[in-house]
């Protein structure tokens, strides 16, 4: 609850006396907080500037507001002039762009993320591809490698086949000759 703890004499801005006071409540955050509110003396709405402090105590903020020059008065009063002068289309419309800004900033960070991970997905579907190429080039040097190896067997076994055949050609027309000699000398010995 905010607690008043210091007024100040008269000051006078655009045609208007206004009786300045200092509040404070205590934040939040366990800090204390000033602010300057000026009451116009013709009546009215009072108007204030944001908060001028923040001091850990309230005796703290008591102290600041005690040596308050009526210089910083006059320029608080200008600033709560400007504040009260702005249109509440205007804070409404800063509160939007100011919204819009946390909003892009959002979509842009998402967006950073979003190429990352397509720039991640990217170089591992690059690194799938060069994995893929090498096992091709394995599978063929594989296949050309059992292919000759096929080929040498059956070179071999085809060259043992007809060694095989070659002698058992000789061991045939061997027999056949033994024969025909056998007949021979049975002929002769008749």
């Amino acid at each position: 609850m905010f607690h008043r703890i210091q007024q100040y004499p008269l000051i006078a801005a655009q045609g208007r006396t206004y009786r300045p006071r200092a509040y404070t409540d205590l934040g939040s955050d366990g800090m204390w907080d000033g602010w300057l509110v000026f009451f116009p003396i013709d009546g009215g709405t009072a108007i204030a500037s944001h908060r001028e402090t923040t001091q850990p105590s309230s005796t703290a903020v008591s102290r600041w507001a005690a040596n308050l020059s009526a210089v910083y008065l006059a320029g608080a009063l200008e600033r709560a002039l400007l504040i009260a002068e702005q249109p509440p289309i205007l804070t409404s419309l800063a509160r939007a762009e100011y919204d819009a800004l946390a909003d892009a900033e959002q979509l842009e960070t998402s967006a950073e993320l979003e190429r990352l991970a397509a720039m991640a997905d990217e170089n591992a579907a690059e690194s799938a591809r060069r994995e893929a190429r090498a096992i091709e080039r394995e599978r063929e040097a594989t296949a050309q490698a059992l292919a000759a190896a096929e080929e040498s067997g059956a070179i071999a076994e085809a060259a043992a086949h007809e060694q095989a055949a070659k002698t058992a050609r000789a061991v045939a027309a061997d027999a056949r000759q033994r024969r025909r000699q056998r007949t021979s000398r049975k002929k002769r010995a008749k």
